[in-house]
């Protein structure tokens, strides 16, 4: 467990607590690079910086080293593999209108440059996404669904293997936004079927900004050219000839650049801690906290937007407020005055505790909102 003696981090879809060993290996990192350069960091070990975090994801997604990739942000990785599946004229991309503007921005980018279209499912006043509207919106000309597997917002999370079969009975693919789900929602990659899964570090894997992984499944990366390209795209690394470019034949053929290899490094050892967890007991854990939050509040004017069926629930609880009551000063008194970290979004107070809080944080939340609200 963390020290949480300044902060109550009730906000892990924000910003996480970032894992006290991440956390030093990072800046262990940052360290030997200021003190020694090249001579702590050499070609052998920037050749290697990244397959710690490889290995680690590989485990976490129960898939192959060779179909986990490693960028800077789930925003790059998207980016590129945007542009190397390139949407032509005439075909559509289908999301939602509530997914994070980083899940539809990167499409709507090349669907512009290429003539597609972006198609978004619309949302109830409660920003709740009818999965069966995202399934209305695909059709033979659809070449892309891209969501968020858990919707920022609300909570909301989506049947992966669904979409999935979807998305490829028209032959089109199927890419996943997982930043608000990867390292609460056990995630196994091969039988979601999605085509591509991406996941920032710096929230529910408790890393930090800076690093952030993603799943190529084996059934598509010899096809993908990635948008983005740099020194390390060519297969062997050290080959520094610029008339040449021979691709990996996995998803390290995502790879293109130097990154900073210390929050890599952290968020490796913040993955290898969920997995020794076990990913069972954090969504476990998290939906327990998520429970007690629920009956907390049960005498409260507060009303739940968040799904809470078994099959689209997450450790994303959003909470409507009395009319008259804004969420963003809520948020803020509960900061200033009671140490405690939630989120205004959407015109909602998110609230997204994780395996670092305890039952108690859970408590303490409850009683500073009843002293707010009374």
């Amino acid at each position: 467990m963390l020290d949480m003696a300044q902060w109550t981090n009730l906000s892990y879809a924000n910003v996480a607590t970032t894992s006290p060993t991440a956390h030093r290996i990072s800046s262990e990192w940052a360290d030997s690079l200021a003190r020694g350069g090249a001579a702590e960091f050499d070609g052998e070990a920037e050749k290697e910086g990244m397959m710690p975090l490889r290995e680690a994801a590989s485990k976490l997604l129960s898939c192959g080293i060779g179909d986990v990739c490693v960028g800077s942000s789930a925003t790059e990785l998207l980016c590129s593999l945007a542009w190397a599946i390139s949407p032509p004229e005439g075909s559509n991309v289908v999301s939602s209108r509530v997914a994070f503007p980083s899940t539809v921005y990167p499409w709507a980018r090349v669907c512009e440059s290429n003539g597609a279209e972006i198609r978004l499912a619309e949302h109830d006043d409660s920003l709740y996404t009818d999965p069966n509207d995202i399934l209305s919106l695909i059709d033979e000309r659809t070449s892309v669904v891209t969501v968020s597997h858990v919707e920022f917002s609300n909570g909301q999370r989506y049947d992966l293997e669904k979409l999935s079969e979807a998305a490829h009975s028209v032959g089109a693919l199927l890419v996943v936004d997982a930043t608000q789900s990867m390292g609460m929602v056990p995630i196994d990659a091969h039988s979601t079927k999605a085509d591509a899964i991406v996941s920032s570090g710096y929230k529910w894997l408790r890393g930090t900004y800076g690093a952030a992984v993603g799943y190529i499944s084996p059934a598509v990366v010899g096809g993908l050219n990635p948008g983005l390209m740099g020194f390390r795209s060519n297969a062997d690394l050290w080959d520094l000839r610029a008339d040449r470019l021979v691709l990996p034949g996995d998803a390290s053929r995502f790879e293109y650049t130097t990154i900073h290899f210390g929050a890599a490094l952290g968020l490796a050892a913040a993955i290898e801690e969920l997995v020794e967890i076990g990913m069972d007991e954090v969504w476990r854990h998290d939906l327990e906290l998520v429970d007690s939050l629920v009956r907390g509040i049960s005498g409260m004017e507060v009303e739940i937007s968040s799904p809470m069926s078994e099959e689209e629930r997450s450790a994303i609880v959003s909470l409507r407020l009395p009319s008259g009551t804004s969420s963003v000063d809520v948020a803020d008194r509960l900061q200033s005055e009671y140490s405690i970290l939630v989120t205004s979004r959407s015109g909602l107070l998110r609230v997204s505790p994780h395996i670092d809080n305890s039952l108690e944080d859970i408590d303490s939340l409850v009683s500073a909102l009843g002293e707010i609200m009374s």
